[in-house]
């Protein structure tokens, strides 16, 4: 299947974005057919590439996607939700103006197409006109009816969005003026004009991130309750709900995306918040993917006839330590920051965490990914800290632990008084080997002198308000000095990670008021629309981000895997942009249309 099959014709007279034109250096999607008994030997271990695979198995109707989620969503109102998993469930069913285009047999380009938007132009650099596709409907029950989506249906959701989505302030001028979107108006019933304050090539991209979604009209009047039932005009229709047990879609015949998609006729999802359990059914067959952990994905794989392994993209998430730049804070001194990054074995963390060793037994070579912050999944944006091109800055990751003990020698701390510091994270909410990966960080920092104090913290009560959104101002609860250690997320577009994560605006930012002159080198590369300028613009605010260790980054991670049964098609195939992984929060609306069963699990 070729890639323009995945997408209905777009007209695009004169586009703005230019995020993501293009990825390189990107591993191109493989997988390992396995079958039960002893394991094969390596030799005989048959890998084929991701387009040989579909070419030989063509998409046909029918079956259930079936996976977990660990725990509820915190609603299903896109709007009142800042978590994750409602992100992941919720987009099944809504629809964003733009979306990003599939890597059929190989990584996403990361290009934008259009979703709700069936057409759009740019008559000035601060004005976008989006005109609607007039087959997008809603759903066919009361008070929607199965109506047409309209331009009102955008206006009103863009007014809730930026009054209450807690991501207002990567969108929204109102609440951040460093955000793009001034205002939103109706020209008439299918065409929406967004002026922006100021220029901005990732704008497109913004769009069709997972933040702004179209919600009826109806049910921001209130008149459906949205945090219970999600009413939208995407690939599947919300069925039912059941708290603790499960959330499952239905397939939406009158999609605009459609006819013949979505191939299946129905999600399910389980919510199990032990993995053990998880896995056992996955053995059981009542999970097809996304359910066995890295570490037992080639036992299982030799386990289980009928199974693949197979690779999902390069990381796109940028796992880094937040630092408090509060005065008294030994983070402001830069000699510190680079000590502690440079006692960091970001190779042997990966060793730990991701034992890589069994996957090359099978056949299967990992990339391994240094985040520097943002990760290899950004392709040709991302810039090898192990490359030629980094620069002398690339020396401030590198395992140094002698030069890491002279640095803080230098900045005051010696075995006589040696650096302490509360590192803190909310236990496993963000994944159940966290405290592992802070166990082996404590390990060793303490071989260069280093006091690591393992703190961990309630996710709602006290790790968000006090620590993920205090913006680079906290203190320690057994030492004062402290860094915060949240999972590391994506943005749709590099500048856009900077800005989300680094910025002082940034609803998630680990750096605060402290690096106004990052904000500023961001500010005016936002600005710019030669690609060839805007990379090489992004790879110096690598070099200066690393030179100054604004944030400590502490990946790295290796190419995604997963384990799926064999009569699952479609993540062997296509790769999301940023998805590194099969139910990634900015792919499932996207990936499960192309998804289909060959025969019945």
């Amino acid at each position: 299947m070729s890639e323009s099959s995945l997408r209905r014709p777009i007209t695009r007279r004169r586009a703005i974005g230019l995020a993501g034109t293009g990825t390189a250096g990107l591993m191109a999607a493989a997988l390992i057919g396995c079958s039960s008994g002893s394991p094969k030997p390596t030799g005989q271990v048959s890998v084929a590439s991701a387009t040989a695979a579909a070419e030989a198995v063509k998409p046909k109707a029918g079956g259930t996607i079936k996976y977990a989620v660990p725990k509820d969503p915190d609603s299903l109102d896109p709007f009142r939700s800042a978590g994750s998993v409602s992100y992941a469930l919720v987009q099944n069913v809504y629809s964003r103006l733009f979306t990003f285009d599939v890597g059929d047999g190989g990584p996403a380009s990361g290009k934008v197409s259009g979703d709700l938007a069936k057409s759009w132009e740019q008559p000035d650099p601060q004005t976008i006109v989006v005109h609607l596709n007039p087959a997008a409907k809603f759903d066919k029950k009361d008070p929607l009816n199965g109506r047409a989506v309209t331009s009102n249906d955008v206006v009103q959701s863009w007014t809730k969005f930026a009054k209450d989505s807690v991501y207002r302030v990567d969108l929204a001028n109102s609440a951040n003026k460093d955000a793009p979107f001034d205002s939103v108006e109706a020209i008439d019933a299918q065409t929406v004009k967004f002026k922006l304050k100021f220029a901005d090539s990732s704008a497109l991209s913004l769009l069709g991130w997972y933040e702004f979604w179209i919600e009826p009209a109806e049910g921001v009047a209130g008149k459906i309750d949205l945090s219970k039932e999600a009413r939208g005009s995407g690939p599947f229709l919300m069925d039912s709900y059941k708290p603790s047990v499960s959330i499952n879609y239905k397939r939406n015949p009158d999609w605009f995306g459609g006819p013949e998609k979505p191939y299946v006729d129905g999600v399910n999802i389980s919510i199990i918040p032990d993995q053990a359990q998880i896995e056992a059914q996955f053995r059981a067959k009542n999970l097809h993917f996304n359910a066995v952990s890295q570490p037992n994905i080639p036992s299982f794989a030799k386990e289980l006839k009928d199974t693949e392994i197979v690779t999902t993209g390069a990381p796109g998430g940028s796992p880094s330590w937040g630092m408090s730049f509060l005065p008294g804070q030994p983070w402001n001194d830069v000699r510190v920051r680079r000590a502690v990054s440079m006692g960091l074995d970001r190779d042997t963390f990966v060793k730990v965490l991701y034992n890589p060793a069994p996957y090359e037994a099978l056949g299967l070579k990992l990339k391994t990914y240094w985040n520097a912050p943002f990760g290899g999944g950004y392709g040709a944006y991302w810039l090898d800290p192990k490359g030629s091109e980094f620069g002398p800055s690339a020396a401030y990751l590198k395992y140094s632990p002698d030069e890491a003990t002279k640095m803080l020698a230098a900045a005051g701390f010696d075995t006589a008084k040696p650096l302490n510091f509360d590192l803190v994270f909310p236990g496993t909410f963000y994944g159940t080997d966290y405290p592992t990966r802070a166990e082996t960080w404590q390990s060793m920092l303490q071989k260069i002198g280093v006091k690591v104090n393992l703190t961990n913290v309630d996710y709602a009560t006290e790790y968000v308000p006090k620590y993920f959104r205090a913006k680079a101002e906290f203190k320690g609860k057994t030492a004062e000095a402290a860094v915060q250690y949240p999972p590391g997320g994506t943005a749709p577009d590099p500048l856009l990670y900077y800005f989300k994560y680094i910025s002082v605006g940034g609803a998630s930012s680990m750096t605060g008021k402290y690096f106004p002159a990052i904000d500023e080198q961001l500010r005016k590369l936002r600005e710019v629309t030669d690609f060839n300028q805007r990379l090489a613009g992004i790879k110096d605010l690598q070099r200066t981000s690393t030179e100054n260790m604004v944030v400590i980054p502490t990946g790295p991670a290796p190419d995604a895997v997963d384990l799926k049964w064999k009569a699952m098609r479609g993540p062997q195939q296509y790769q999301g942009w940023l998805s590194g992984g099969s139910t990634s929060l900015s792919s499932t609306s996207i990936m499960f249309p192309n998804y289909w069963y060959s025969e019945q699990i």
